[in-house]
């Protein structure tokens, strides 16, 4: 039987007002309220209890990062979803907890571009794709210091879907044949979503700031799934769902609780709360323990996250170059990239980010923080 709480839900998403909404705090609060867990199951039939208390707490503790070998933290093992944040620049591929923070950005403000470019799967992490509905991707990189006083700090999130078929292929005969599957590797092509755009100029006030990803595969169309397909158009694999950009951190507090709600059956493959990032060296300087600053550092460069379980060791990735997101041994030939990534650490699910660390100077003072 329809519930008219529900029917209300799914009608406010599919008029794609429901951005908009939450952006005010007074509204995200009040939509909150009535989607809190004792609710949940009367919107969503198919309620995902621990998808709803990882999205509801996910701003209210930061996760420390990977820093050794086999998913180690400093303060012991990783959940083995957690992204390990491994940077590629000049000096090939380091541990981007363990950068070199004298060539950061030396203080001030910065402006931050974080450009998704490519999902490459795991022959597991594939197969778990090809016999579920879809999977989907959440980036979310957060202000610590509002830019000023009267405001909160920000976050800029972005939700994106990844169907696991793209539908019926033509046999020999006319007659059709079963689904084709996901690629192993997909780019992300977001450039012409304007929520997406604004990913790429993401303001840092004293160069700290905190950085998410999550990846994962879900056992059925979730609500939230089933409803933004109504007024998403794009057809590709990648299909940019919803985009909050730079919206209070209150507000988007409140969104999660309905993203949580909305969750159908989930299996992570990358899994983990904000990591902070120092983009600065006044930034590292802050903490007042530079040599053992818990967090990753934010420069120029690529940025690949996998999960730890599937990390490699450093040595393995010598041998690698990153062209256009995908890594890949030198020289490979631009029309055998794909491939040639394909066939390159296979038991490995990355995603790569081109990200550029920009001085900026923003109006900044006794601002309000996040957590």
């Amino acid at each position: 039987m329809s519930s008219p709480r529900r029917d209300f839900l799914k009608e406010l998403l599919a008029a794609g007002t429901l951005p908009g909404l939450i952006a005010s705090p007074g509204v995200a609060r009040a939509m909150g309220a009535l989607l809190d867990q004792d609710n949940a199951k009367n919107i969503n039939p198919d309620f995902d209890a621990k998808a709803y208390s990882f999205w509801s707490d996910f701003l209210s503790s930061d996760a420390e990062p990977i820093v050794g070998a086999n998913g180690q933290r400093r303060g012991g093992p990783s959940d083995d979803a957690q992204p390990v944040f491994l940077h590629y620049g000049p000096e090939g591929f380091k541990n981007a907890a363990a950068l070199d923070s004298s060539k950061l950005v030396s203080a001030g403000d910065v402006m931050v571009s974080v450009n998704t470019s490519t999902v490459k799967y795991a022959e597991e992490d594939l197969k778990t794709l090809q016999r579920l509905q879809n999977a989907q991707i959440r980036v979310d990189v957060a202000q610590k210091t509002a830019i000023i006083p009267i405001l909160e700090a920000m976050v800029y999130t972005v939700v994106g879907g990844m169907r696991s078929a793209e539908g019926e292929e033509p046999g020999k005969s006319g007659s059709k044949t079963a689904k084709k599957g996901p690629a192993t590797v997909q780019s992300i092509n977001a450039s012409s979503d304007a929520a997406w755009q604004k990913m790429q100029n993401i303001p840092l006030p004293a160069g700290e700031g905190r950085w998410a990803l999550n990846l994962e595969a879900q056992k059925k169309d979730s609500l939230f799934c089933k409803v933004l397909q109504h007024f998403v158009k794009d057809t590709g694999l990648f299909v940019p769902m919803l985009g909050l950009p730079g919206i209070a951190v209150s507000a988007l507090n409140s969104f999660n609780n309905i993203y949580g709600v909305l969750h159908a059956g989930t299996i992570p493959i990358i899994k983990g709360n904000p990591v902070r990032v120092f983009a600065t060296q006044e930034a590292v300087q802050r903490t007042g323990a530079p040599g053992s600053v818990t967090g990753i550092l934010l420069q120029s460069g690529t940025y690949i996250l996998m999960p730890a379980k599937q990390s490699p060791p450093m040595d393995q990735l010598k041998s690698l170059t990153v062209t256009q997101g995908r890594l890949v041994p030198p020289n490979t030939a631009p029309t055998d990239l794909d491939e040639a990534a394909a066939a390159t650490l296979k038991n490995v699910t990355y995603v790569t980010f081109d990200v550029e660390v920009m001085p900026t100077t923003l109006v900044t003072g006794a601002a309000k923080k996040t957590g």
